[in-house]
């Protein structure tokens, strides 16, 4: 049978990007596909997630979780970091490094595309393991898991590299958050794949991570006044970043948060991030370092200020010196003899 598309149906249409059919559309799911089709009919530039969870019957948590699909490949630009802030508006610019991806990204950024039901079963047979991971996967999860649950575990098994052991440490982490959804586990499962996190002694240092990433979180919400339960991927890299690379605590990060709010209107994330790597930088280890800093700041342009006037005084005095010796010395002329 022979098929063709209906020409009235093409009386109202809507953009869709080509990649989405020729790079996504056998690697997204049918959930991370909605969100996204949701999106580009309704409001491509700025989204209304509760709307769209409404429209599609979908949780709001979940929803982020697909939307992480198509930021971490680029179809859309994420601000997960950003909420809005009563404060001023204030454009800042602070110099940061820039983080150079290896071989190992751009390998695992080329997602392969999902395979078929033929070829889950084909590596079924070949190989005990893979039977092994579904059926342990299942039991973690407390579910069936359909094609889209097997392709994910593939996924992150043959294409991200991670053994089987690794996988379910992971996939415990993620149910004891209550983030069991695949789009999470597949998220979580490149993120380790990308950064080598593939023994159990390196999953269980991971683990611990993101748990003092989780609670560090807690800690500045309560602070800052912010209601969402856990931070988004982008949020929990943050954290991980102050707390575990620069051993900073909650008080210097609130610290920054009072910078970021005296400078933009936004809950600003990537503008503490500069604020707090500034800081590493100078060897600020405290909130005493960051006042002491303050003070030795301050008593610089109160020098200086004081240096000006007293230059000035300098210049006035001998101003009245000159004027004095001029009034009362005799002026003599010699001519200049001839060569």
């Amino acid at each position: 049978m022979s098929y063709s598309v209906n020409p009235s149906v093409f009386k109202s249409i809507f953009a869709v990007p080509t990649d989405i059919v020729d790079k996504h559309i056998r690697l997204a799911n049918e959930h991370q596909l909605k969100v996204l089709l949701w999106i580009l009919r309704n409001s491509p530039d700025n989204p209304d997630i509760d709307k769209m969870c409404t429209a599609l019957k979908i949780d709001k948590s979940d929803a982020h979780d697909y939307l992480q699909y198509w930021v971490l490949t680029g179809v859309l630009g994420g601000n997960a970091d950003e909420q809005a802030m009563p404060v001023k508006p204030e454009t800042v610019e602070i110099k940061t490094e820039v983080t150079h991806f290896n071989n190992k990204v751009a390998e695992i950024a080329s997602t392969p595309s999902k395979p078929s039901s033929a070829e889950i079963a084909a590596r079924l047979d070949e190989s005990p393991e893979i039977g092994h991971l579904f059926n342990e996967a299942q039991a973690k999860l407390g579910k069936t898991i359909g094609y889209d649950g097997q392709c994910t575990l593939l996924l992150i098994h043959d294409h991200y590299g991670l053994p089987t052991e690794v996988i379910f440490m992971m996939i415990d982490y993620c149910v004891s958050i209550g983030k069991s959804n695949y789009g999470y586990i597949e998220a979580v499962g490149k993120d380790w794949g990308t950064r080598e996190i593939d023994t159990l002694d390196k999953a269980a240092e991971q683990i611990t991570i993101l748990r003092n990433t989780n609670s560090l979180w807690k800690e500045f919400a309560a602070a800052a006044g912010i209601t969402t339960p856990r931070p988004s991927m982008k949020q929990s890299e943050y954290l991980r970043r102050w707390g575990t690379e620069l051993k900073f605590n909650i008080d210097m990060i609130m610290l920054a948060y009072e910078e970021m709010a005296n400078h933009t209107t936004k809950l600003s994330m990537s503008y503490m991030d500069k604020v707090l790597l500034s800081w590493h930088s100078k060897g600020y280890k405290n909130p005493t370092d960051i006042e002491n800093a303050k003070e030795e700041q301050k008593a610089t342009k109160q020098n200086y200020g004081q240096s000006k006037v007293g230059n000035a005084n300098t210049a006035s005095y001998n101003l009245d010196e000159f004027q004095e010796h001029s009034l009362h010395s005799e002026l003599k002329y010699e001519r200049k003899k001839k060569q």
